[in-house]
């Protein structure tokens, strides 16, 4: 690295619909870092980061291990989307109970993916929790086609909202029920081999999507 230049690939382990979310940070991290070469290893299901050759692994909550190193880069809730197209045509629900009419999209990779947690009655104090457990009009064992769902109007599906943000922003998704939700925020983490983290190649990256994310989240 005597020019100072950072080079070489960096193999990213993460869910598919985070992988769409990186993809637009990609552009400015390759111009800023043309040496770099971006491997998306795209998969809903945590990986074994040795067994696999991953470099850098981005992951919700705990981070699993205590032999990995763990960098914050933003943070993490789920809340319910839909398009304005689906609401025009169906209805906004207004309630717990009218929620469970509409078309809801859910994921199979994981039955607790599909207790979505809702307060009940946002008047009630203290709050009035119950989860709900949609049967899904539509599913899905895959993040990315999930939301590719839901941005085609097909539904209502709970989705990580720092993910969702950028198409809140451009008005193609809009948030539905915001005032019944009830999980709390929990952490985003770029997680490496303790070996792996002080490479530059993989500190080049993590700096750049702590920032992405900031954005955000």
């Amino acid at each position: 690295h005597a020019s100072g230049q950072v080079t070489g690939t960096v193999r990213v382990a993460t869910s598919a619909a985070m992988g769409v979310f990186l993809l637009p940070s990609l552009k400015t991290l390759l111009a800023k870092h043309p040496g770099l070469v971006i491997d998306i290893q795209a998969n809903d299901a945590i990986v074994d980061m040795a067994r696999s050759g991953i470099d850098l692994a981005i992951r919700v909550g705990k981070h699993g291990s205590d032999n990995l190193v763990a960098r914050p880069l933003g943070q993490f809730a789920r809340r319910l989307f839909a398009t304005r197209s689906y609401l025009q045509a169906h209805g906004t629900p207004k309630s717990v109970a009218e929620l469970q009419t509409h078309r809801l999209i859910t994921n199979t990779a994981s039955a607790a993916l599909n207790h979505w947690p809702l307060n009940s009655d946002p008047a009630a104090l203290p709050p009035q929790t119950t989860v709900l457990r949609p049967a899904g009009s539509l599913r899905t064992n895959d993040s990315a086609v999930l939301v590719a769902m839901v941005l085609n109007g097909l539904g209502i599906a709970r989705i990580n909202a720092t993910i969702a943000a950028p198409w809140v922003k451009s008005g193609d998704l809009v948030e539905v029920m915001a005032e019944f939700a009830t999980d709390d925020p929990v952490p985003i983490y770029a997680v490496m081999l303790p070996e792996r983290h002080r490479l530059p190649k993989i500190k080049a990256c993590i700096e750049h999507w702590a920032a992405w994310f900031g954005e955000f989240s």
